[in-house]
């Protein structure tokens, strides 16, 4: 009986398809990682390194702002911003310097002044100039003789 010997497959194409499919892989990985060195860098804020050396300053500083006692309300009113601040009694606090801004809290544009009179009991007020509608950080510094106060508040405002 003569035995015949069956010849191998030769399907040399096999092996290009493990190669083909890697060099896909690479390819989207080189792509992916090009997009994240090229878009947002992630950094909140400047100088985060220099930031967070004086973290200890910045707890500091809020422990000193909550020895006040002050309380702080802000509110959108008619189109106003309106503040009102007691202090660590409830009595209002009406001879208090105020220089503040509003940010837009996802972009770039510029900030906007907030110029404050008070109305008295302890209520200041500054008229609202958005450009539009949408959510602003008021950021403020109160000071009432040598107590200072800083204020960050998000708020909505609709138009």
């Amino acid at each position: 009986m003569a035995m015949t010997i069956d010849q191998p497959r030769k399907s040399s194409w096999i092996p290009w398809v493990f190669v083909g499919a890697m060099l896909v892989v690479i390819l989207v990985n080189a792509v992916m990682v090009t997009y994240a060195i090229n878009s947002y860098s992630g950094l909140a804020v400047d100088k985060p390194y220099e930031r967070g050396v004086r973290y200890n300053d910045v707890l500091a500083a809020q422990k000193g702002q909550d020895a006040l006692g002050w309380r702080v309300s802000v509110n959108v009113e008619g189109g106003q911003l309106v503040l009102r601040i007691q202090d660590r009694d409830g009595q209002p606090l009406d001879r208090v310097g105020i220089t503040g801004r509003l940010e837009r809290p996802v972009s770039n544009e510029a900030p906007l002044s907030l110029v404050f009179t008070a109305t008295g009991a302890g209520r200041f007020v500054a008229p609202l100039n958005t450009p539009h509608p949408g959510q602003w950080d008021v950021k403020a510094a109160l000071r009432h003789g040598d107590e200072q106060y800083l204020l960050v508040q998000r708020i909505v405002v609709t138009k």
